[in-house]
């Protein structure tokens, strides 16, 4: 069954029970007040036939007159009787049977008014005195019929049938109407396709936002990250294709070519010098790549401990100089707190690193004395800063924003040996650690980088497992 029409249902249902209990206590309070004025008039007309029978002692009725001549009389539809305390009957407006029980009477005169059900008739019995004081029995009793009653309750049934078919009109409209802008949600997401992943929900609505707005917002969210999981995923297939394929082919032909014809020893090293070479830059690409496609779309298994950020850099320093012996890096510690504990920082040693040496790496690389400054200095606010900066050609701020993007190089770096995989690697990295990274382009021919490890971060991890 289609949301709406479950909708339309629980509404009818709800109202109709509501419809139902507010027709049956109406119902209910005018036969209330029909049988209170029912009982009144029997009362009334007890009193006066009391009132003129025994102040005048008409006594007609002996109790030998019911014979069988009284058998074939109808049926009455009212009658009135008085009784004296022997509960012998003095008095019937109709020669009726005197048929009531002693047990009524008595309950009577306990009472000093009872009403009670006796056949087809509903009777009311009271106790009247004369002037002498002397006790009777009054009871009357009466077939009731209302027409009021009946027409009540025809009208109420009338009510109840109209309202409720109303009632499910107004349900399926209401419906309708709830569940328009869910339909035109699921119109929009069937229309979105891989080709069109920039393409983003609206909702056509009053200004105040609601759940409808809400869900909307989720799933634009929900968008745009499966928008960048695409894109990251058509770019890193796009990128591993290329840099993978002209190493590879450059190995491909440099063998070709050396196994055409004999050469001598040293063409020979020289070649395997060169392959080597082409074999490790692949080796660098295919780390980079895996790395950031493991950071990409595993960074909840991320695991942290622990880390002492001097030691940090000076093992990144160290493990970079081993590769690139050429390279110059210039660390310096400002402002050393007393609590060496305020130098710890919640992070993954391996990841960390890997930020660490790609920045350095990437300023003695694009430095021309390569040569890389590093300053590390403490805050009163248990703030960590790290600077990174070297010489070279700086950037804009228009570069600084597209620098972090995965496989951009600036136009003028082309002929620097890189592959645009390094720093977007850095900024995913800190953002799995919470650690702010940015530019500083204030000064002209410096590429300043300026890393931040807020009080939080000291703590306990953002992301990852502890």
């Amino acid at each position: 069954m289609q949301i709406r029409s479950r909708l339309t249902l629980q509404f009818i249902l709800i109202v109709a029970v509501i419809m139902v209990m507010a027709l049956v206590f109406i119902y209910y309070e005018f036969s209330l007040k029909v049988n209170n004025e029912f009982y009144g008039n029997l009362k009334s007309k007890a009193i006066m036939t009391a009132d003129m029978v025994i102040s005048s002692g008409a006594f007609h009725y002996k109790e030998n007159q019911m014979t069988e001549e009284y058998e074939n009389i109808p049926s009455y539809t009212e009658n009135i009787s008085v009784y004296n305390q022997q509960n012998k009957r003095l008095y019937s407006f109709n020669p009726l049977p005197d048929d009531i029980p002693e047990r009524i009477l008595e309950q009577i005169r306990s009472n000093e008014g009872y009403r009670f059900d006796h056949k087809h008739y509903k009777a009311l019995g009271i106790v009247y005195k004369d002037r002498n004081e002397t006790q009777y029995t009054i009871v009357a009793e009466a077939v009731f019929t209302s027409e009021a009653l009946a027409f009540l309750k025809r009208i109420l049934w009338i009510v109840f049938f109209l309202l409720t078919g109303l009632v499910a009109i107004g349900g399926w409209i209401f419906s309708g109407q709830a569940l328009a802008p869910i339909n035109q949600i699921m119109n929009q997401v069937d229309s979105i396709l891989p080709a069109n992943m920039s393409q983003r929900l609206k909702l056509q609505r009053h200004k105040y936002k609601d759940e409808l707005d809400r869900l909307v917002e989720t799933f634009n969210k929900l968008l745009s990250r499966i928008e960048r999981a695409f894109l990251n995923q058509k770019m890193f297939v796009s990128y591993l294709s290329h840099e993978l394929k002209n190493p590879i082919s450059v190995i491909a032909n440099q063998l070709e070519v050396t196994l055409q014809k004999e050469r001598e020893k040293d063409e020979y090293v020289h070649i395997l010098h060169s392959v080597l070479e082409d074999a490790k830059n692949l080796n660098v690409v295919t780390n980079n790549l895996m790395q950031l496609s493991r950071i990409t779309f595993e960074n909840n298994d991320v695991e942290f401990k622990n880390l002492r950020i001097d030691e940090l850099i000076w093992n990144s320093k160290e493990d970079l100089l081993k590769v690139h012996a050429d390279y110059k890096i210039n660390f310096e510690i400002k402002n050393l707190p007393e609590d060496e504990n305020e130098l710890f920082f919640r992070g993954n040693e391996s990841l960390i690193k890997s930020a660490l040496i790609n920045i350095m790496e990437n300023g003695c690389k694009y430095s021309p004395d390569k040569t890389v400054d590093v300053r590390l200095s403490m805050s009163d606010q248990k703030l960590i800063r790290l600077d990174i900066e070297n010489t070279g050609t700086g950037l804009s701020d228009t570069e600084a924003e597209l620098i972090f993007k995965p496989y951009y190089r600036k136009p003028t770096d082309k002929a620097v040996q890189g592959h645009g995989v390094g720093l977007s690697l850095v900024s995913q990295i800190m953002a799995i650690h919470n650690i702010d990274i940015s530019v500083d382009t204030t000064v002209p021919g410096r590429t300043h980088f300026v890393l931040l490890i807020r009080e939080k971060n000291l703590q306990q991890p953002a992301n990852g497992k502890t």
